[in-house]
């Protein structure tokens, strides 16, 4: 079992291959765009650099255990610790900066919304004990493998989630959990982190109010030279290991033989022989394109997708004083806003704006006093983009109407990125980000196994199967998968 094929350069997929050679095997991986990196790219416009995907960096140490795996092998890489999560903006003209200090945070709590910050801090407290009861049942482990429901792990992780039995809300809807922040536009705030898994957050399981502690208890980071960096690591750290690369590479079929993968065929029409096949493909394509005779697993190729998202990637020549590295101009109305996008299949008239400017924590990305906006709008997978123009300009208004900043008067260039276009670019079933969305209370159980029980040596990776999208999840999906492979398909 010592030839690994894994399918997709992305997050998940470098970081199995990392995890895989270091364990003695020999590892193709083979990546269907011209460049690594998935969803964490790159792109330049002029004088300005952008990283077109994830801009948000938490729970570090996930990437630094990957990187030391490899020893002598791994690729420099470097970070530094934020002083404050987010900037904050609502429409009455209230605004907020989340500061990463305990102290600072409460006493901005007060002075922004003029109530004791008690509520609110006991409220980030129960999801930081949330967070550590449930971190190694729900998240560090697969939830589809007997071996994680022994005696003696079961009784480990129940001791864990009785202590913070406080924090574990397992009835409610995540907004009803919030509203014991203390305050309503608080509560809007905690109801934006199921957005980190493109969820409904008036719908989704309360449980989700543990994504916090990964900002608030843990931290916000920024890598030295954006978020490409995190990919050049990655990548760079694979080749020293020896892991053959191949870009410009869609593999077309996964070859099966007598109930087990056998090995990948390319697009060349060039057979690759394996005896583990990795797909970091998204779930779906994954079953209708590369095991078309295989049997699908219809319940979860079927599940509710997540949002997508419209991307403006904007080179604006302005100071942009009152503007951090994150930044969210809210809606007006944010129940509406999700029953537009889940409800509708729609993009509310008023959206919520997030504002991510690269080059607050990596200068070099836009020349000075200018600034390298990726300006982002949730929407719902598959979104028709014939309304692009006018949700542009409606943006664009916001911004000015909420900041100050007229965008069309400073701006220099810029590139677009729509549903469609993620769905191109990487692979995602109709540009879902996060693949299913997680709006029903047992959808963590809903997300694809990281080992298929049918056909032996396959497994999966990525943001749509266990544990989950963004970079933390698919760092752990990359330890889950390399673990199971160890177990079940050693050398």
């Amino acid at each position: 079992m010592n030839r690994v094929a894994i399918i997709g350069a992305g997050i998940g997929g470098l970081a199995t291959a990392i995890r895989a050679a270091t364990s003695g095997r020999q590892v193709e991986l083979f990546e269907a765009a011209p460049e690594v990196g998935g969803k964490l790219r790159q792109l330049s416009l002029g004088d300005y650099r952008f990283d077109l995907g994830p801009s948000l960096f938490t729970w570090p140490q996930l990437l630094m255990d990957t990187l030391e795996q490899a020893g002598g092998a791994a690729a420099p890489f470097s970070f530094v610790k934020l002083d404050r999560s987010c900037h904050y903006f609502w429409p009455d003209n209230t605004r907020f900066t989340a500061w990463s200090d305990q102290a600072k945070l409460a006493a901005e709590i007060e002075r922004a919304f003029d109530t004791d910050a008690q509520a609110a801090m006991r409220h980030l407290q129960r999801s930081a004990e949330g967070f550590e009861a449930t971190r190694g049942l729900f998240l560090e482990q697969s939830l589809h493998e007997a071996s994680s429901w022994t005696l003696a792990r079961t009784a480990q992780h129940l001791r864990a989630a009785w202590r913070g039995r406080r924090a574990l809300p397992l009835t409610r809807t995540l907004s009803g959990w919030n509203a014991r922040a203390g305050h309503p536009k608080l509560q809007q705030l905690f109801n934006r982190y199921a957005t980190y898994n493109g969820s409904d957050p008036y719908r989704a399981p309360a449980m989700l109010h543990v994504i916090p502690h990964l900002e608030f208890g843990m931290g916000t980071f920024a890598p030295e030279g954006g978020m490409h960096a995190i990919v050049e690591a990655l990548h760079q750290t694979a080749l020293n290991l020896g892991v053959r690369i191949h870009t410009d590479t869609p593999v077309s079929r996964i070859l099966t033989t007598a109930g087990q993968v056998s090995g990948v065929r390319t697009a060349d029409g060039k057979e690759r022989p394996a005896d583990v096949v990795v797909s970091g493909a998204d779930v779906t394509p994954t079953y209708r394109q590369l095991l078309p005779d295989q049997r699908a697993p219809e319940r979860i190729l079927s599940a509710e997708s997540s949002t997508s998202g419209v991307i403006f990637y904007w080179g604006v020549r302005h100071p942009a004083p009152d503007l951090h590295l994150h930044n969210i101009l809210w809606a007006q109305d944010y129940r509406a806003e999700f029953k537009a996008l889940f409800q509708d299949e729609s993009i509310a008239e008023d959206p919520t704006v997030y504002i991510n400017i690269g080059s607050r924590t990596s200068p070099a990305d836009a020349p000075e006093g200018a600034g390298n906006w990726f300006v982002m709008v949730n929407a719902p997978a598959g979104w028709e983009t014939s309304g692009l123009d006018h949700l542009r300009t409606r943006v664009m208004a916001k911004i000015q109407r909420m900041t100050g900043i007229d965008v069309a008067a400073h701006l220099e260039c810029e590139h677009v990125l729509t549903p469609a276009d993620i769905a191109t670019r990487t692979g995602s079933h109709m540009g879902a980000l996060y693949g299913p969305a997680s709006n029903r209370p047992m959808s963590a159980f809903l997300r694809h196994r990281n080992r298929d029980r049918k056909l032996k040596g396959l497994y999966f990776v990525g943001g749509s199967v266990h544990p989950g999208g963004g970079i933390p999840l698919c760092l752990l999906g990359a330890r889950i998968t390399h673990e199971l492979m160890e177990q079940h398909d050693p050398i």
